[in-house]
């Protein structure tokens, strides 16, 4: 081997893990890609609104209705005439914000609850696991198009209802992340160095979250990205079917049910395409970046 060879061979086992994952990120093209891209829609949908001719998405022009792609609406407008890039970075912001802070309450209740029940094990583990269990068993579906019933016999405010479907999504999304953590804390509970924490005496909180938690801390990273995705379509769905976000507060979902008929499906579809690409594209680029994320922060890949 080369001096050269092995000065970078020093100087990358001198690297702090974190480091190291940072630089395998930015060999992986594809994750990068797909945080480019994220960014991009981030901006447009948090900022562009600042910048539109069109600040009040909620305004009907029925005289306007339908019309398609112009220099006065770039992508056109719905049936209410209302300017559909504005709604579109409108919805973004609301499906991306609930998509996040659903998927935040998750990890942490399912990481929380997983090291709790992987470092105590017996009858915790025991009556946790079956708790999860039930959860797991639950039609999600038909459970949310319930509770969006019961939300409207009780005429609840559609931004309360907003707040409370970030809630009821980490409510019901929890426990198989509870299950996957679980399992992580299991096998760390047995290496040496928590064995070594037994013999010191150090308190059981201690251990979880400064000598477990942080050995996690890549997965919940990892997973938090995946999840984000998935829960983004479960909003979006939803709000496709009515019984998420609803008007006059704009989502991708609602936008999309747009073309939930076969006129506007076949004759307009400035009304609805453009939602879908956004779900499409920003769901491709998460997963994208997720799976950039695994790659780097696997220990295997120091092999």
């Amino acid at each position: 081997m080369t001096t050269a060879k092995k000065t970078a061979k020093q100087k990358e086992t001198q690297q702090t893990p974190w480091r190291l994952a940072f630089h395998r990120l930015k060999k992986n093209k594809l994750a990068l890609v797909g945080l480019g891209v994220l960014v991009l829609i981030f901006l447009v949908c948090f900022l562009g609104p600042y910048f539109s001719p069109y600040p009040d998405v909620n305004m009907v022009d029925l005289a306007h209705s339908k019309q398609p792609p112009s220099p006065q609406h770039w992508l056109g407008t719905d049936r209410s005439g209302r300017d559909i890039l504005s709604r579109l970075m409108f919805g973004g912001r609301v499906s991306m914000t609930v998509g996040a802070v659903a998927t935040v309450l998750e990890i942490f209740i399912g990481t929380l609850f997983g090291c709790i029940a992987g470092y105590y094990r017996g009858w915790i583990d025991t009556v946790m696991m079956r708790v999860v269990d039930i959860i797991l068993s639950l039609p999600t579906m038909p459970i949310l198009i319930m509770i969006s019933a019961v939300f409207s016999d009780l005429h609840v405010d559609t931004k309360i209802r907003i707040y409370l479907l970030m809630f009821i999504l980490a409510a019901l999304g929890w426990a198989g992340i509870c299950r996957y953590f679980r399992g992580q804390v299991l096998s760390i509970r047995e290496m040496e160095y928590m064995l070594a924490t037994e013999s010191m005496g150090i308190r059981d909180i201690k251990k979880i979250f400064k000598h477990i938690i942080p050995n996690v801390f890549p997965l919940v990273i990892v997973t938090a990205t995946l999840a984000i995705g998935d829960t983004i379509l479960m909003e979006s769905t939803m709000s496709f079917l009515g019984v998420g976000v609803l008007p006059p507060y704009a989502s991708w979902g609602n936008i999309v049910s747009e073309g939930s008929n076969m006129v506007d499906f076949t004759l307009h579809p400035w009304m609805w395409m453009p939602a879908g690409f956004c779900i499409l594209i920003t769901v491709l680029c998460i997963n994208l970046l997720g799976d950039g994320l695994r790659d780097a922060l696997d220990p295997r890949m120091n092999k």
